[in-house]
């Protein structure tokens, strides 16, 4: 059996889901006030000091990474990997250059089955495993990467006190009130070793679970969800009856903008419930999961009318400045490929609320924090893991750098070595050094070295298509809400095969010639490569076609039937697989000539 097929099997069958424990919760819970006070005095404090940690460590930036190095291989010299390795003969950052190689998740995978089996612990790493962090494996089964209770420190740390203190500081003492909307939603398991398996983030908010009905909008119906429930419209319904949100905060910023677009198609439907104390019959939910929610709303017909004032006035406005005038800032992964959607939101929210930026995160880690509303760069965390660097346009790999040595305008490959026993690790990942903070470079995240299309040559970027995508949008004066590339070889010659999805589109008014002629034309200006082997006969010209309305909503509520938590569901920006094939091919509304082809 395959490693990821194993791994498969210990977070599926034998694995449950975990639900919130009530008995966590306090005997008698404060008041929405008093909690949110004692709440933004902890996370104000916390934050502080880790500003005031990050404010030293950027002064002295190699050495506090050379520190971490050191400590990391002393700490694990004994481990299986630290013997095959020699650990304990090394004694210069260039004799770790020299002794350890490139990895990928493939080198660790027998040693971390090993412990999401039984548990065990100094195979990887001497420090304890307290979580294994969900990330996409081949075919799509899941990976899980291991973390240690730092790492979980640093993570939790950083986008919970740090980014909260930053808003803070920089949008003001009102976001200390109110209530939050927070559009993240719990799904992990346990495995067969104790150690729970999922996204962090879904942990974090587990255990924050006696807390979230005083201080969020959402309900626990639509955080720690059940198959089937209708958690778009949950979210909706109770966060509009809100007058008083201060803050939203989701994963990605695309959560925020669907939830906007939704009020905005379905405000009708949602007013009336508020006004009913009703939940539609059309709301797809279990029944006992409908019955809960039903004997705990009540009719809210004054915000009910306050609201049906406001919708009926169009959305060419702002919206949310009317229906929560008290909102602030919106905490998010919101820069790199997420800005054309950041973008997007500005007609729902106007220019006056904030962004916080979150930073620099993936699966393995926390690796860069913002440090101003409102700013797509970040500081990279000297503490977080050992950074190496390659030159992106001119790749040396026997010659990485450290992060004294990023240049300001150039871009770089990321490599790591973490506690949790990844050492010199390919993250595959792209960045920009746009600055520096103190001795420590600042970066904003370009796009993932593995999101190329490559099929002559050519190596078009993701960030490339997407500028493409953005560029048809505006020419053809329709609004994007997503876009997926399907690198066409089995045509003859092989295509670019944009599929689109708009919104609110009259889709019979769209012409696919002209659609397409201008996706071919600003596709062959941002690749030279593309342009020439498309005059040569190389490639054929580009084609666009149209997807069904909802298209990419419907992609996400699948993968979240599989189990996937949503959370860490991103935007298919490339078809690579037979599976994203198949599902985006099914659903597109028009095609040239108005055959199937392919």
């Amino acid at each position: 059996m395959a490693h990821d097929e194993k791994i498969s099997e210990l977070s599926g069958n034998n694995a449950h889901h975990e639900q919130p424990a009530s008995a966590n919760a306090p005997a008698q819970m404060p008041d929405v006030a008093t909690l949110r006070a004692m709440m933004h005095e902890r996370r104000y404090a916390a934050g502080k000091a880790l500003e005031h940690q990050l404010e030293a460590d950027v002064l002295h930036a190699r050495e506090v990474q050379e520190e971490l190095l050191f400590e990391m291989i002393e700490a694990n010299k004994d481990t299986p990997f630290g013997r095959d390795h020699n650990f304990a003969d090394i004694k210069t950052v260039e004799d770790f250059k020299r002794t350890v190689p490139f990895t990928s998740y493939d080198d660790y995978a027998g040693y971390i089955y090993e412990v999401m089996e039984r548990g065990t612990r100094g195979v990887v790493t001497t420090e304890e495993i307290v979580h294994f962090n969900e990330t996409s494996g081949a075919m799509g089964n899941p990976k899980g990467i291991p973390y240690t209770k730092r790492m979980a420190e640093i993570l939790m740390g950083y986008s919970g006190a740090y980014t909260y203190y930053r808003s803070y500081v920089g949008a003001g003492e009102g976001l200390a009130g109110g209530r939050m909307l927070t559009l993240i939603e719990s799904h992990y398991n346990t495995l067969k070793s104790g150690i729970s398996f999922g996204s962090l983030s879904c942990k974090a908010i587990a255990d924050a679970c006696p807390y979230l009905a005083a201080t969020t909008t959402s309900p626990d119906e639509a955080v720690f969800t059940n198959p089937g429930t209708d958690t778009r419209y949950l979210h909706a319904r109770f966060a509009i009856e809100e007058r008083d949100i201060r803050d939203i905060s989701s994963v990605f910023i695309t959560g925020v903008l669907d939830l906007m677009r939704y009020v905005e198609d379905n405000w009708e439907l949602l007013v009336r419930d508020i006004e009913q104390g009703t939940i539609d019959a059309s709301i797809q939910m279990p029944a006992d999961v409908r019955a809960g929610l039903g004997a705990c709303i009540e009719p809210n017909p004054e915000r009910a009318a306050e609201l049906r004032a406001i919708f009926e006035r169009g959305f060419d406005e702002p919206i949310t400045p009317a229906m929560w005038p008290n909102l602030l800032v919106v905490r998010s992964v919101a820069g790199g490929g997420f800005a054309p959607y950041t973008q997007r939101l500005r007609r729902f929210i106007g220019d006056d609320v904030h962004i916080l930026y979150t930073g620099y995160s993936a699966s393995e880690g926390a690796f860069s924090v913002p440090f101003e509303l409102d700013d797509p760069s970040s500081v990279l965390l000297p503490r977080s893991v050992y950074f190496e660097f390659v030159p992106v346009d001119d790749p040396d790999y026997d010659h990485t750098l450290g992060v004294e040595d990023l240049q300001e305008g150039h871009d770089y490959e990321v490599i790591i070595t973490s506690r949790s026993g990844f050492y010199r690790y390919k993250m595959r990942d792209a960045i920009r050094c746009v600055g520096h903070k103190g001795t420590m470079p600042t970066m904003e995240f370009l796009f993932r070295l593995d999101q190329t299309v490559n099929m002559h040559g050519e190596k078009t970027t993701e960030l490339v298509l997407r500028k493409v995508a953005d560029k048809v949008a505006a020419r053809a004066g329709l609004d994007l809400v997503d876009f997926s590339v399907h690198p066409n070889v089995d045509h003859h010659p092989a295509r670019y095969e944009y599929l689109f999805e708009f919104y609110h589109a009259d889709h019979a008014a769209i012409d696919l010639a002209e659609l397409s002629r201008i996706t071919d034309e600003e596709l062959r200006a941002g690749n030279y490569d593309v342009d020439y082997m498309t005059e040569d006969g190389t490639f054929a010209p580009a084609t666009a076609r149209v997807l069904q309305d909802e298209t990419n909503q419907l992609w996400r509520d699948m993968r979240v039937m599989h189990g996937k938590a949503p959370n860490q569901i991103k935007p298919v920006h490339i078809v690579d697989t037979e599976q994203k094939r198949r599902f985006f091919f099914f659903f597109f509304f028009a095609l040239i000539d108005g055959e199937i082809e392919g």
